[in-house]
């Protein structure tokens, strides 16, 4: 992604540029500190890089630092900023607490008031030493209940964790397993029933759509997508190669990860990114799109690839997407709490969202992207889901399993083992969630993993992967 360049650009400036030797003094540092603070929460982005010294400007550019910082804004304001070390070299380090994650800034500044280091490390939550006690369903009787729960326990050392759903299908028998809280301070622990947001495992019933109309003969996968759309796009094609239907469903269509004009949406508000980005808008920055390379090659995740299909397959049918997916996911799959929106009275006993830092976060509300990550569901909705997966009976499902490019199938990312078996695999991620599914059809096996904090769930997913999975030798 464009700014994890920059930030490596930014980090590599730090360590590795040579500046003269001004140390300034913590008077003059906190004085810059708190003038850059208050310039971004006012956005005023180009004020910040005013502050830059030419020992900075000359190896990053304005439009860097300030695409860098607009990029930072999704955090929200900052909060609160504190100084927390002083190097040797004369930088500064404060931890700095945006409005959903804490961040390190770092910064040195010259005796004339101009900063010559200025940059944010990622900090995340300092992890309990210990791993706490936590409520939990878990009965702790079986290998698979205490190997659950020891990565479970591991995962609420951070002490933002809130609630935690795991569900695990083998051998054609289903296990669920509940920690934690549904909203802090309530003590309600999650139960089979309680819905998540699933970020862009959403994709994957966007892709099963997809498939059903395959089967149905609406349309071919190899299909140019401008045959689906209203408008005309002579822009998408490159030296005369459309973009496909399967290049939105495996992210090679070239499409950006959120169209170019995501900003600038009436009164856009980085904590609900999505909320006010309209389909004609989406339409404008589809007509503004030009392909770099031929589409169906090179991989690019986009979640704007899938608003466009979903709107796409709206079109096919006549029919809204959350009709789509009740009619050919929620129902025939039996996903009785799958959905795309919540009533006020689910909201009260759905899992609540979190940031990153631990604080209360509204609810996504993503419009023309729910087809790209706005679905909730169940644990015990996503286990028939797996179990779905595993047969492949179902035509559509099977189709999606298929590799089209890049080990991609229709959104699916798969791997294929010298063993002889395969792995499918969907992460998502929210304002206030984190999931992952993952499944071995030849295992006859496959977990989902549900919090309701934006946090780091790799352990997690490693942990299941090694108990559910055959054991290496050597």
């Amino acid at each position: 992604m464009h700014l994890k360049f920059i930030l490596f650009l930014l980090f590599s400036f730090f360590f590795l540029c040579k500046v003269f030797p001004q140390t300034g003094n913590l008077s003059i540092h906190l004085a810059v500190k708190d003038s850059i603070v208050a310039q971004f929460n006012r956005s005023d982005f180009k004020a910040i890089y005013s502050f830059a010294d030419t020992a900075f400007s000359n190896h990053i550019t304005e439009d860097q630092l300030t695409g860098f910082l607009r990029g930072l804004k999704n955090n929200g304001n900052i909060l609160n900023s504190m100084l927390v070390a002083d190097s040797a070299n004369g930088r500064k380090y404060f931890h700095t607490e945006f409005s959903i994650r804490d961040m390190l800034m770092v910064l040195k500044v010259n005796t004339r008031q101009k900063f010559t280091t200025f940059g944010f490390y990622h900090q995340p939550p300092t992890l309990l030493t210990t791993t706490p006690q936590v409520n939990s369903n878990n009965p702790g009787k079986t290998f698979l209940d205490k190997s659950i729960d020891s990565i479970a326990r591991e995962y609420f050392r951070n002490p933002k964790a809130t609630a935690l759903s795991i569900g695990v299908f083998k051998n054609g028998k289903q296990y669920t397993y509940h920690y934690g809280e549904t909203k802090k301070g309530i003590g309600t622990l999650p139960k089979e029933e309680t819905q998540y947001e699933i970020g862009s495992i959403t994709k994957t019933f966007t892709a099963t759509i997809l498939a059903h109309a395959v089967i149905e003969n609406k349309l071919a996968l190899n299909d140019d997508i401008r045959n689906y759309l209203k408008a005309s796009f002579p822009n998408l094609e490159y030296e005369g190669v459309p973009v496909r239907l399967c290049d939105l469903a495996n992210h090679t269509a070239r499409f950006p990860s959120l169209p170019g004009n995501f900003e600038k949406q009436i009164q856009y508000n980085p904590l609900e990114p999505y909320r006010n980005y309209t389909e004609e808008m989406l339409w404008q920055a589809l007509h503004e799109i030009r392909l770099d390379t031929l589409p169906g090659y090179k991989f690019e995740y986009s979640n704007m690839g899938f608003a466009v299909l979903g709107k796409i397959l709206e079109n096919v049918y006549q029919m809204p997407y959350a009709e789509l997916v009740k009619k050919y996911c929620a129902i025939p799959l039996k996903m009785k709490s799958l959905t795309t929106t919540l009533l006020v009275t689910q909201k009260k006993i759905a899992a609540h969202p979190y940031s990153e830092n631990g604080n209360a976060v509204s609810f996504s509300s993503l419009g023309v992207f729910i087809p790209a990550g706005g679905i909730y569901a169940s644990v015990k909705d996503m286990l028939h889901y797996i179990e779905v997966q595993i047969n492949e009976t179902n035509p559509a499902i099977a189709l999606t399993h298929q590799i089209t490019q890049n080990g991609v199938g229709l959104s699916w990312g798969i791997v294929s083992f010298p063993d002889g078996y395969r792995m499918l695999q969907h992460n998502g991620s929210t304002e206030g969630f984190q999931s992952n599914i993952t499944i071995y059809p030849e295992l006859k096996t496959g977990f989902v993993i549900l919090v309701n904090t934006k946090s780091n769930i790799d352990s997690l997913i490693i942990g299941l992967n090694k108990i559910l999975t055959p054991k290496k030798e050597g």
